[in-house]
């Protein structure tokens, strides 16, 4: 079977969910039918690319500008032009937009036509000019409203792979849905997570933590999305009732939320809980902070997927997580893990959760076999649906529903 080259189109390469789940999928395809080849942003840290590398995955560099901001149109014809030019140069197949963002710029350097009124009409009447010269499937990680479908052009990819039933039907108002759509959840790479169980207790020490200590952690991007001010109220609670608690946040704020860790460092102090709460930067290796907690937390209100909880699951770690998005997907109640609230309770609502909350986590602390029970349980259930093998096939199958269509389209 011919080989298909595949370019990646990542906007970020800070290392957060969306791209080691880009990791994960560009490692599973080398070797098969699809060759991958990543395209990151110029002006980035290296987090990314010391991974591809590592894993001797092929990567380029082109910082694509911001679609819906004023100020990047003036470089945009250029960077499209360069994005057109690299396609062509690598003899691309088929463009993999890892997130929605680059979705109309893979749009515009697809098609055929001159590239200025092309631009101008995919900004302007958000549509396309002329026939597709290559397939775009486009991921979809977080909730998107019809604002932002017919904004990013989401109507003119190939094929839309939503990462839960939840987050695909955001699209329930199109009428393409179901031609377009499809679901494929994510997956994990097991051996770094079986490695990371083996070094459990020296992350604890490093941490300052006792194998008898009752270890609770937020893992990812610090955002109030993921309210981990919920979390530090909850702990203050939760401390009282079971002194031998404590709570790790590991990640760092993005650019748009500046100031927010030492926010939340102040309220730890003015709750009287600094002690017991630990603030770690982004890792790398996040694998060893999940294998060292006792009880996962993803309390968001809004997530597409979830990846954390079946990272966690893979370090045999259960998640408590909120009602929403794709979450429920992932967490077996009450025997997986923990569902709190009622489905996308709003923050007013949500906070009333926390005395009950606080409560069950306690009562976890002091019953940490059911905790592990719900974490190898958690393990077995992550190892059965959520495997790198099952979702590298999965999005390999949309891939070749997109070229049968771009093919079937040529024909005419």
């Amino acid at each position: 079977m011919k080989t298909v080259r595949v370019l990646h189109i990542t906007p970020s390469v800070r290392l957060l969910g969306a791209r080691r789940s880009l990791l994960v999928l560009a490692a599973g395809l080398a070797g098969s039918r699809y060759e991958p080849v990543v395209l990151v942003p110029s002006a980035a840290p290296a987090s990314l690319t010391e991974e591809l590398d590592r894993r001797k995955l092929r990567w380029l560099r082109l910082r694509l500008p911001p679609w819906r901001k004023l100020g990047s149109w003036a470089a945009m014809a250029w960077r499209v032009h360069a994005l057109r030019q690299i396609c062509a140069a690598e003899n691309i197949g088929l463009i993999h937009c890892n997130e929605i963002y680059p979705n109309p710029h893979a749009v515009c350097a697809a098609h055929t036509g001159a590239l200025l009124p092309q631009l101008a009409s995919a900004m302007l009447d958000r549509r396309p000019l002329g026939l597709p010269r290559l397939p775009i499937v486009t991921h979809m990680r977080l909730s998107v409203t019809p604002r932002m479908v017919r904004n990013y052009l989401l109507e003119h990819a190939t094929r839309l792979i939503a990462v839960s039933e939840a987050a695909a039907g955001d699209f329930d108002p199109f009428t393409w849905k179901a031609r377009k759509v499809r679901v494929v959840h994510n997956g994990v790479d097991f051996e770094e997570f079986e490695a990371a169980r083996e070094r459990r207790h020296l992350v604890r020490k490093q941490l300052g933590f006792t194998e008898s200590d009752f270890v609770i952690g937020q893992i990812g991007l610090l955002s109030p999305r993921k309210r981990p001010k919920f979390t530090l109220a909850a702990a203050s609670i939760i401390l009282a009732l079971a002194p031998h608690t404590r709570f790790v946040f590991v990640g760092e704020p993005s650019p748009t939320n500046k100031g927010y860790l030492e926010e939340l460092q102040r309220e730890a102090v003015a709750r009287g809980i600094a002690d017991a709460v630990r603030f770690v930067p982004f890792q790398q290796r996040v694998a060893d902070y999940f294998a060292a907690l006792d009880l996962n937390l993803l309390i968001s209100n809004d997530e597409g997927f979830g990846r954390v909880i079946i990272e966690a699951a893979a370090a045999g770690v259960p998640t408590f997580g909120s009602n929403v998005g794709g979450i429920p997907e992932l967490i077996r109640d009450g025997e997986t893990g923990w569902i709190l609230g009622p489905r996308n309770a709003p923050d007013e609502v949500f906070d009333t959760l926390l005395p009950d909350f606080a409560e069950a986590v306690a009562q976890l602390a002091y019953s940490p076999e059911t905790a592990r029970a719900a974490g190898e349980a958690a393990r077995r259930h992550c190892h059965a649906l959520f495997s790198a093998e099952r979702y590298v096939e999965g999005v390999a199958r949309v891939f070749d529903e997109a070229l049968e269509e771009h093919a079937a389209v040529l024909r005419g």
